[in-house]
């Protein structure tokens, strides 16, 4: 069996061991943890450790398995030790920063499919005492059973006017999962699977875009044992083609009447040719409303078919001579008469 939680230093684990010498590290518990607590200090009989996850009997994946324990403390934490299949395997597990036990995660070779092993930890106060947890044996060595994690920092990156990379990371344990890409097209499309990505590959091109439409993603990973639930959706706003130009940014729009509307933006752009501004109803898809000189940053919508007390979407387009790009939407509700 070859574990792989992390080793430490051995230098280091003699010394704690000469320090707390009264306790032998490598008794198993079963027999010695009566002698262990009287050989302590009368604060040390205070001591206690107690593994409520994994149970004897249970069956675990070859990684990942994390210990769930409690310690009943007295001076704080000096170290715990982990033995597996009766042997000290690691001696020197320091507590967190700020003193709170450390997660210890049981990381097992794949060539330990199928075999069983028995494990117990323990602990040492900065008294010098110790408790010993009891063991947990007949622990069953199996291939990872659960679905893949979600893929984290889903994101994109321009390429050419037509083509997008999407790239992500991913924390799932065990074997790689694939990864199924899903799309929406427009505000008012459906998601619906558009690609896959093989294990181990975390970025894919999509290509054959329309530079006019807006484009929504979200990733899930997807393994033997299931799928994960999806990332959070992205999509491609400010995406109008190249965005060589920074899409115009905090976009306020403010009703000033039943029929009127103020909208101001920020634009951080060296020049701009002009600013289209577009809006729509809640489930309506855009119309152009007006185009903006581009050394204007503000912009009030009247008498251009507004109604009372109504919800509208607006967005800020910068054109310049060889690019453009959108803001993303803001909401008003115009004012009743």
């Amino acid at each position: 069996m070859k574990p792989k939680i992390q080793y430490y230093y051995l230098p280091m684990f003699l010394i704690v061991f000469y320090l707390f010498g009264c306790t032998d590290l490598f008794t198993n518990p079963s027999t010695s943890s009566s002698s262990a607590a009287t050989d302590s200090t009368a604060s040390a009989s205070k001591l206690k450790i107690t593994i409520s996850s994994p149970v004897t009997n249970d069956s675990i994946g070859y990684i990942g398995t994390k210990i769930n324990y409690t310690l009943v403390q007295d001076q704080g934490i000096a170290f715990l030790a982990l033995f597996i299949n009766g042997k000290l395997f690691n001696g020197w597990i320091p507590p967190n920063s700020d003193g709170s036990q450390p997660s210890i995660i049981l990381n097992f070779d794949s060539t330990t499919i199928g075999s069983k092993v028995s494990f117990y930890l323990t602990y040492f106060d900065k008294d010098g005492g110790s408790a010993n947890s009891d063991t947990i044996s007949n622990l069953l060595i199996t291939e990872i059973r659960t679905p893949p994690s979600v893929p984290y920092d889903f994101a994109y990156t321009t390429l050419t006017n037509n083509s997008i990379n999407l790239s992500w990371k991913d924390s799932t344990l065990g074997d790689a999962p694939g990864y199924e890409i899903w799309r929406k097209d427009g505000f008012f499309g459906t998601f619906k699977a558009h690609m896959t990505s093989a294990p181990n590959t975390f970025n894919v091109n999509d290509n054959n875009l329309s530079d006019t439409t807006i484009y929504y993603y979200k990733i899930r990973g997807i393994n033997k044992n299931g799928a994960s639930a999806f990332s959070p959706v992205i999509s491609t706003y400010g995406v109008g083609s190249l965005r060589s130009i920074p899409p115009p940014t905090n976009v306020v729009v403010k009703a000033t009447g039943p029929t009127s509307v103020q909208l101001s933006w920020n634009f951080t752009g060296s020049s701009v040719n002009y600013f289209k501004i577009e809006r729509r109803y809640t489930w309506s898809s855009y119309s152009v409303v007006a185009n903006v000189n581009g050394n204007y940053t503000q912009y009030a919508d009247s008498a251009s078919g507004l109604i009372p007390a109504t919800e509208y979407y607006y967005r800020v387009k910068a054109v310049s001579s060889s690019d453009s790009s959108w803001s993303p939407d803001v909401y008003v509700k115009t004012l009743s008469n």
